[in-house]
């Protein structure tokens, strides 16, 4: 009977669990973080996307969706993202960058006039969009340098080829001026550079032994107080 009761609940509950709403990701949990719109230098075919999980949890990717607002690409993600992790698309082939596994191949071509992409959740949410549909704001064609993701924006990859899977490089700001040299100026003489100088002052034999002879005295004065003291109190 009991048995009977628990399954009636246990059937239940999985018939309520579907009118829940399933929890969706925030804002910039997972983010576009790396774009090679220019290819390579081995193609310029070769184009590839990073994206980056911004929280501490991995996070399931399956029907994602990252897309270009003109059409081109489009593509439903599949798989998981680690946690602080990247995951990397490779068009065409996972040949796009050499010697790093793609995790997922996608077709369509990015334009070098721009793209706004835009990434969904499953829940159709939007989680992450860069509007370049002016014009990419960063990135080389010619040297093949990337557009690389900051904190406060987006910046060309130091290197040609970018950082596929790896924290984005860090570049100096050009026209940065290096920080200004400090002359060196000697201390002013206070009382404790003077007690270092007077230390440097040759001293007299007959100063020494005077001091000898009054730090003698004091110690034999010293010995007959105490001595003293000791007498009285015994008697």
């Amino acid at each position: 009977m009991v048995c009977k009761f628990l399954k009636i609940i246990f059937i239940s509950m999985s018939l309520l669990l579907p009118a829940f709403p399933v929890q969706s990701a925030g804002s910039f949990d997972v983010v576009i973080n790396e774009i090679a719109w220019m290819g390579t230098k081995s193609s310029y075919n070769n184009e590839w996307i990073e994206l980056y999980n911004n929280t501490n949890s991995a996070i399931n990717l399956d029907n994602w969706v990252l897309k270009a607002v003109d059409g081109s690409p489009e593509v439903p993600l599949t798989g998981t993202i680690p946690a602080k992790g990247f995951y990397l698309l490779e068009r065409s082939s996972d040949k796009s960058v050499p010697e790093i596994s793609a995790d997922q191949i996608y077709k369509g071509t990015l334009s070098n006039k721009g793209e706004n992409l835009q990434l969904y959740d499953n829940l159709g949410n939007l989680i992450d969009s860069v509007d370049c549909s002016s014009g990419w704001i960063a990135g080389d064609n010619k040297t093949k340098q990337t557009m690389e993701r900051t904190s406060n924006g987006w910046q060309t990859s130091q290197n040609p080829g970018g950082t596929p899977r790896a924290k984005n490089s860090i570049v100096r700001k050009t026209g940065t001026p290096p920080p200004p040299k400090v002359a060196k100026v000697d201390p002013p003489e206070t009382t404790e550079n003077l007690g270092t100088i007077g230390e440097q002052i040759p001293k007299s034999p007959l100063i020494s032994l005077f001091v000898l002879l009054v730090a003698s005295g004091t110690a034999i004065f010293s010995g007959i107080i105490i001595l003293a003291l000791k007498t009285k109190l015994k008697n």
